[in-house]
């Protein structure tokens, strides 16, 4: 019978990839990991773990440990309604979301289920763009919320909706020359010699803004990518460069310590999606919940919609 222990140690080897750090991270030898390992291919019939000089999952193993991890959550759920004071029966909805959105729309989506008295509970994963598509292919999560060409890069199917369409700004420090800037949009141009702080650029979004401007702008360069908000802001603040975030991010930053302009990108925007995966189960009440308070939120910071 296949155990949690041995997909715990199945999970870490992914991470991982290696068996002496898996060991570490669950207290155990390594021969003890390795152990673990080959009871589980013995179980199931197959090799699950590609030994050489690079350690990875095989494809079967890829397959047992997206399994295992659905398990592993509903697990946990099921541990915290046992243990906690929440009735059962209230809907839950696992969401992940990138940086910028984890920062800015999430947060005040769910402060507007609270206000309006809704039982919905929601957990947060917060993650690099890049990682979104795998968790809702794996079942880490039910939605997924940021940007579209990062999460659906694979071969799985997905429905999306356009949740934001925003504009960007550039952010700098209120020392920085940004602030003696007329109002108005700011050309690339002007921020030549400037290094730049980009956030959670792991995917083609970035690049689809900045090749262009990169390309044609001598003196324009990228200083800084972080994947937190909030370390963005504090290289802005050491006057360590300045932040291009879309004006959603921006809506509440201090004006006694920030200089927000709009940058002039043209017919361009910076697009965000609500996404999941098609054909899998979901919770279509608690999805519809979480989405209208995303729409009223980005209704109420005047988002564009289209």
């Amino acid at each position: 019978m296949i155990t949690l222990r041995q997909l715990k140690a199945l999970a870490l080897i992914e991470q991982t990839g290696s068996f002496t750090q898996a060991a570490e991270r669950l207290f155990i030898t390594q021969s003890a990991v390795s152990s673990l390992i080959r009871d589980l291919e013995r179980e199931v019939g197959q090799p699950l773990v590609a030994r050489g000089r690079h350690i990875h999952l095989t494809q079967a193993g890829k397959h047992l440990h997206a399994a295992g991890l659905r398990a592993h959550l509903e697990l946990e759920r099921a541990l915290g309604d046992i243990q906690g004071d929440a009735p059962w029966r209230e809907p839950w909805l696992r969401v992940g979301v990138g940086p910028l959105t984890a920062a800015t729309v999430l947060p005040a989506a769910i402060a507007d289920l609270r206000r309006r008295g809704s039982s919905l509970r929601i957990a947060v994963v917060d993650r690099p763009v890049r990682m979104l598509g795998d968790m809702l292919t794996s079942g880490e999560t039910g939605v997924v919320v940021g940007a579209l060409d990062a999460i659906t890069s694979g071969a799985q199917a997905f429905d999306s909706q356009l949740l934001l369409e925003d504009t960007l700004c550039v952010v700098g420090s209120v020392g920085h020359p940004l602030a003696a800037l007329p109002p108005g949009p700011v050309a690339w141009r002007e921020l030549r010699k400037t290094e730049l702080v980009l956030v959670g650029r792991g995917d083609g979004q970035w690049n689809v803004l900045l090749q262009d401007a990169l390309a044609s702008e001598d003196g324009l360069r990228v200083g800084h990518e972080v994947q937190l908000l909030s370390t963005a802001l504090a290289l802005v603040r050491q006057e360590l460069g300045v932040a291009v975030l879309p004006r959603l991010a921006t809506r509440d930053l201090d004006p006694a310590r920030f200089a927000v302009r709009e940058l002039d990108i043209g017919e361009a925007r910076w697009r965000t999606y609500w996404v999941r995966r098609r054909g899998a189960e979901h919770d279509d009440a608690a999805c519809a919940e979480l989405w209208a308070a995303l729409r009223r939120v980005v209704d109420e910071y005047r988002g564009v919609w289209r």
